[in-house]
């Protein structure tokens, strides 16, 4: 799938530190924070340029390299913006050495997972607290159907503590229940993940009443739910947090996570299908999948399922619920024999393939994966 980013305007590893991104929903106190400015700089991807990463078309490292490559010095190629969409036509590229990641087109197209540091281990170390959430304000580029409940949009980065802006970190990116409005803990932010993760919360739509599309929607939740479309305005959403984090601060492209509960998981296992050859892992914990997801684009993706209450849903006829996530996801990605593994505190049946998928029925209620979902899934993440 592609990356579809817009310009935004407000301001990543069993042995690195991890950057976290919180991905929310219920809501609480925001931290006294100052939005930042436009992030990131436009970056020609035509042939590299002298230690300028090779951008693929959603604006991160091409697929092919780490992003560093060097090589004869040429002139200049095409290229596109950092972070633009798949409605932004390519720039002209900086000149310099050859590169090897691969430019986008006006028509998009995935740029696949990264292979190394991102663009934002060049930056200046950010303005910003350790372990405290800061506010961003986005312009989300969604189709016109999308854009009066779905074009403004917020998320919220933790920096690790005793960040170093040159030391790539994996990066969570983490979703809570309906109705967040700001920024809250989560399973990913305390204990060793605060000082091994770049922790981010991504936020739902604020849309009410009318405004939600499909008009049958919750109000305060992740369009990616229970009567989620194919072409989620959450896709876009998600893509261009991605650009914004990875053009800002020092995280590892290769070890992109999405992790999330309630309306949360459905969002989780919405993106491992639709963005399942950008992200490496996704964990989902009382949540299923929308019927109307589209064909997943598989790439490998590690997927983790929990349970919770939310083992069979029936909504339009249809099945949805966390194990009829699990059958999709096992097809796409992970069509061979199972095993049963320890994974962290659960005991899961792990599908291999392409992908991976661990299927943990934990049970518990609606918030049963909540107590085991981190080190359950980094645990799997980080296995073999």
């Amino acid at each position: 799938m592609s990356r579809e980013r817009a310009v935004s305007l407000g301001v990543v590893a069993a042995a690195l530190p991890v950057l976290a991104v919180f991905i929310g929903a219920c809501s609480v106190d925001t931290p006294d924070a100052q939005a930042l400015g436009t992030a990131g700089t436009p970056t020609g991807a035509g042939g590299g340029g002298a230690g300028v990463p090779a951008m693929g078309g959603g604006g991160t490292m091409g697929s092919g390299t780490a992003g560093f490559a060097t090589g004869t010095a040429g002139s200049a190629g095409s290229g596109v913006l950092q972070g633009g969409g798949a409605s932004m036509g390519g720039a002209a590229g900086m000149a310099g050495a050859s590169g090897s990641g691969t430019a986008g087109s006006a028509a998009g197209g995935s740029p696949g997972r990264g292979t190394g540091p991102s663009a934002g281990c060049k930056a200046p170390m950010p303005a910003e607290e350790p372990q405290k959430a800061l506010q961003h304000d986005l312009m989300v580029n969604v189709a016109e159907k999308y854009e009066a409940a779905y074009t403004t949009r917020k998320f919220y980065t933790n920096l690790p503590q005793n960040y170093d802006h040159t030391k790539p970190y994996p990066m969570v990116f983490y979703g809570q229940g309906c109705g967040q409005t700001g920024p809250e803990s989560g399973p990913f932010s305390g204990g060793h993940f605060a000082s091994e993760v770049m922790y981010v919360q991504l936020i739902p739509a604020a849309v009410t009443g009318d405004a939600v599309v499909p008009s049958n929607g919750a109000p305060g939740c992740f369009q990616a739910g229970k009567q989620g479309t194919a072409d989620s305005p959450d896709g876009p959403y998600f893509d261009q947090v991605l650009a914004e984090v990875e053009a800002k601060y020092c995280v590892d492209t290769a070890r992109v996570y999405v992790a999330g509960w309630s309306s949360g998981a459905w969002l989780s296992n919405y993106l491992a299908c639709a963005r399942g050859d950008v992200i490496t892992g996704t964990a989902a914990g009382s949540g299923g999948l929308q019927h109307d997801h589209g064909a997943c684009t598989g790439g490998g993706v590690k997927a983790m399922i929990l349970d919770g209450d939310a083992g069979s849903i029936t909504e339009g006829g249809f099945d949805i619920g966390a194990a009829q996530a699990r059958d999709v996801l096992v097809a796409a990605v992970a069509a061979g024999a199972k095993v049963s593994n320890k994974l962290g505190p659960d005991t899961c049946d792990v599908y291999s393939g392409d992908g991976k998928v661990a299927w943990c029925p934990v049970g518990g209620g609606h918030g049963g994966p909540l107590g085991s979902i981190a080190e359950a899934a980094w645990a799997f993440w980080n296995a073999p």
